[in-house]
């Protein structure tokens, strides 16, 4: 497949779900058009055309049989199947711990300590994220424990807070993260690789990333 062609295809899903932002935030979308853009723009649909466009371009570029671009199909699975099971096991675990209320029981926790907002911020991602294995949900949560919190401080304090509730969603990446088992996987590193690459490089970042909202909340 010509190069030109490899980036649309991959360019397809992304400017589907822009165009369904862009519907959704512009368009009424009960009009034709902008329901069959926000129908477009779910991500499953959005990769799905993403998909059927590269199999088109590639069987009409080719030249081959339908046999032989169904076997090479059939070859291209094989070398990621045992990825999608694993990615698979750990969001399955991740609902596990979802659905334990781990989560809720960390945040109510959460609501009546009294420590620097940041640092409280950052913390409560962190935990959420590591214990329900996702970083959306430690981030939603988060926010929606110390927003109110903020008061009319705004300004300053409420951007760094964010800086250090998103810092904290990525610490800790362990094995009940989907993305730790893409990573693992993809370069085809076993667990103790992938503690010490993935994990410890995660958790630096989502130090890092406390550290420096902390020193410039001296200037908030």
């Amino acid at each position: 497949m010509p190069t030109g062609l490899a980036v649309a295809a991959v360019l397809v899903p992304v400017v589907l779900m822009l165009l369904r932002t862009l519907a959704e935030t512009v368009m009424d979308e009960s009009s034709g058009l902008g329901a069959a853009l926000v129908f477009a723009g779910e991500p499953l649909v959005a990769m799905l055309a993403g998909f059927l466009f590269a199999l088109g371009v590639t069987i009409a570029g080719s030249g081959r049989s339908g046999e032989e671009t169904r076997a090479s199909l059939t070859d291209s699975l094989k070398s990621i199947a045992a990825i999608l099971l694993i990615i698979g096991g750990g969001g399955a675990f991740k609902q596990v711990l979802q659905d334990s209320g781990i989560g809720d029981a960390i945040a109510s926790a959460a609501e009546g300590a009294h420590i620097n907002l940041i640092l409280l911020g950052w913390l409560i991602a962190l935990l959420l994220s590591l214990t329900t294995g996702s970083a959306t949900v430690g981030i939603v949560s988060a926010t929606g424990i110390v927003a109110p919190l903020i008061g009319d401080g705004g300004g300053l304090e409420a951007s760094l807070l964010v800086v250090a509730i998103g810092a904290g969603s990525i610490g800790l990446n362990y094995v009940n993260h989907a993305g730790f088992w893409l990573v693992k996987e993809s370069f085809g590193m076993d667990l103790s690789q992938a503690t010490k690459t993935q994990t410890a490089v995660q958790t630096l970042v989502s130090v890092f990333g406390l550290a420096m909202a902390l020193l410039l909340s001296v200037f908030a």
